[in-house]
């Protein structure tokens, strides 16, 4: 789909495509641009493509050779929603990707792994195998009895959902706050609580709507470093990818690396 955009605007990808049917597609084009001192790439998707992008060349220890524009073409395209790019202006942001400028943002890890927007836990597995909305992915929540542990406090209790933001928006739109800075060295950690789903639908309907979608009983943090663990699995996923495996521990926390991201 995503080079499908691209080729119906007259943007050809110089390395070729991603084939998500290979394992190492990714890392073979970006290997080619690191080759030919590509100064720049431009991620032509969505959250995933540049999550997977963000991770290659962490991995390769070249994150902060180059510099990273995103083209939204992907399912949720939360990241680029947030800079103010939209698929339904996506000739802007073709132009925006090769002549805008670069500045350095925060990024987050789940344990080990990078991610730009979000990261966090709720979905069961087979729900996080693919891209459902929003609605149809709280019917799997089953409440998760954690203890989350941060440097000044901790709190116990029984959740449905925790959500770990360096950008606002989640699952096509929805978001807790707009204030989100990615500058501030902080995660914006929000925990929604057990209560009856009935009483979710509204908020997430409001959510749709572009209102925020906050009630009295959501926890919510700003922290640099949080720590959880749970009496049963969990399945931690960063940028809307699908995680490896279940855990019972896991850390949230703000990573030293920071990424050159184009925008507006």
């Amino acid at each position: 789909m995503a080079a499908r955009q691209a080729k119906r605007h007259n943007w050809i990808p110089r390395f070729g495509e991603v084939d998500r049917t290979l394992p190492h597609s990714t890392d073979r084009l970006i290997d080619q641009a690191l080759e030919e001192d590509c100064s720049r790439i431009v991620v032509v998707g969505g959250d995933g493509s540049l999550h997977r992008t963000l991770n290659c060349l962490f991995q390769k220890k070249k994150l902060n050779a180059v510099d990273l524009a995103v083209v939204p073409a992907g399912t949720c395209n939360d990241f680029a929603r947030f800079i103010g790019l939209s698929r339904r202006r996506i000739e802007n942001a073709f132009r925006l990707a090769c002549s805008g400028k670069a500045q350095a943002m925060d990024l987050g890890l789940v344990d080990n792994e990078l991610f730009l927007n979000n990261a966090g836990f709720g979905r069961r597995p087979v729900a996080s195998r693919k891209r459902w909305r929003s609605f149809q992915a709280l019917r799997t929540f089953r409440p998760t009895l954690l203890r989350a542990q941060w440097d000044k406090g901790s709190i116990e209790g029984s959740f449905y959902m925790a959500l770990i933001c360096n950008a606002p928006y989640f699952s096509g739109g929805l978001h807790f706050s707009k204030n989100i800075n990615l500058h501030d060295g902080l995660l914006d950690v929000y925990l929604t609580p057990a209560i009856p789903k009935w009483k979710l639908f509204p908020l997430l309907a409001l959510g749709r709507l572009g209102r925020p979608t906050r009630f009295k009983r959501l926890v919510t943090l700003r922290v640099p470093r949080l720590e959880v663990t749970t009496d049963t699995d969990v399945w931690p996923q960063a940028d809307g990818e699908p995680p490896a495996h279940p855990t019972r521990r896991v850390t949230f926390s703000v990573s030293p690396e920071k990424a050159m991201i184009v925008s507006p």
